[in-house]
């Protein structure tokens, strides 16, 4: 299944995912979400903000792959992988 996310400010991603997993993808979202956002586990995906103030968590359609296959289904034989040349319009729209 081709997902297409959507971060806002003209950000548009696209994935490619089991049927299963898109399906429920939304559902995901919280989980997913709390996961980038605990910085005591990923700082690897956190950097400076703008300001120089703080930290923040930066992510897109590669690290939510990344979360997909090793972590949320990481006994799961399909992986999803990011789609840079779509050819299929996609079955589903997220927005973040």
């Amino acid at each position: 299944m081709i997902i297409k996310i959507d971060f806002g400010n003209d950000n548009i991603q696209f994935i490619s995912c089991t049927t299963k997993v898109g399906r429920r993808i939304h559902k995901f979202e919280d989980e997913m979400l709390d996961w980038f956002h605990d910085d005591s586990k990923n700082k690897k995906y956190w950097s400076a903000e703008e300001n120089g103030e703080g930290r923040i968590p930066n992510f897109a359609a590669f690290e939510i792959v990344e979360w997909l296959n090793n972590v949320k289904f990481k006994k799961g034989i399909a992986k999803a992988k990011v789609i840079e040349n779509r050819s299929r319009v996609p079955q589903k729209t997220w927005y973040l």
